[in-house]
């Protein structure tokens, strides 16, 4: 579970940059847009406890119906940041044009949670991530950082694929990908009107009965970053997209599942976002995005 107060410490820390810097002139108010009750009975707090010490500048807090909310609303004026998680760091970007303040550090890695890698089997030598069109790609869930939003933002950035105003990323993806595993993307909360293309679903397996097909949820198999790895091992799809940590959680018996007991780590490569490729222990220079664990998202205006 996020800590609100952590997150919102970020901003006391960032208050002077953001009174100067998400505007064209500098602000005596800065408003600081939240979505739960925990984070704005924090943001309150915070805003009591600056002005009982006379810190300079004002803290308003709005409400925002979802972190999607909020970045519309930095976006067009009526909020000046947010913290966001990585799951929506990436969005706030492709979608809304907005820009990073700062991110959380832990431990001094610069605010580096962890890496998101393009991980192949080491046979397939053919595969670049420069060329991916009409390959097959497995992907540890809808809407997940790791699967989903850093690789999509990879390929937009690379033009290999274009999500438009709308940001309808599985069109794009689908039309992009021969085939792949995204499990959850045809369950109705994130595909309501049934449009989701169905070949994000052909490289999913479900459980052991054949139910459960692209399920969001362990019991579709190739489900989370454990599943996207095996998708790739089990030789059902050209790429995963993991974090670099995943082959890692799952050898060594780690993971008792016949298809980990059966790969090793000479199986497997990385794929660079130059079209180059690189072994497993590279992914510090091999990576699509080192992703904090927490940033602040801003609107920057000339």
């Amino acid at each position: 579970m996020e800590n609100p107060g952590r997150k919102l410490l970020l901003f006391l820390l960032l208050w002077p940059l953001l009174s100067v810097s998400c505007v064209s002139s500098p602000k005596s108010t800065v408003s600081w847009c939240v979505v739960s009750d925990a984070e704005e009975k924090k943001c309150l707090d915070l805003s009591g406890n600056a002005t009982a010490h006379h810190v300079k500048g004002a803290l308003r807090c709005v409400r925002g119906l979802s972190s999607r909310d909020c970045m519309v609303r930095i976006k067009n004026g009526t909020a000046d940041a947010a913290s966001m998680s990585a799951d929506d760091i990436y969005a706030a970007g492709l979608c809304h044009g907005l820009e990073l303040a700062a991110g959380e550090s832990h431990n001094g890695a610069d605010g580096i949670s962890y890496y998101v890698v393009a991980m192949a089997r080491r046979s397939s030598s053919d595969l670049s991530l420069l060329e991916m069109h009409e390959r097959s790609s497995c992907h540890p869930g809808i809407r997940t950082t790791v699967g989903w939003t850093v690789p999509i933002g990879y390929l937009v950035n690379t033009s290999q694929i274009s999500v438009g105003e709308q940001c309808n990323f599985p069109k794009a993806i689908g039309n992009f990908f021969g085939y792949s595993c995204v499990p959850g993307v045809k369950d109705p909360l994130h595909d309501p009107r049934g449009n989701n293309p169905r070949n994000l679903c052909e490289a999913c397996i479900g459980d052991e009965n054949d139910r459960h097909i692209c399920a969001n949820n362990h019991r579709e198999r190739h489900y989370g970053e454990a599943g996207a790895l095996r998708c790739v091992a089990e030789n059902l799809g050209d790429v995963a997209f993991v974090k670099h940590t995943t082959v890692y959680d799952n050898l060594d018996g780690k993971n008792q599942e016949s298809w980990a007991l059966d790969l090793e780590l000479e199986d497997l490569k990385l794929l660079c976002p130059d079209g180059t490729e690189a072994g497993l222990e590279e992914h510090e220079r091999c990576h699509l995005a080192a992703v904090p664990a927490n940033a602040v998202v801003v609107r920057l205006e000339d």
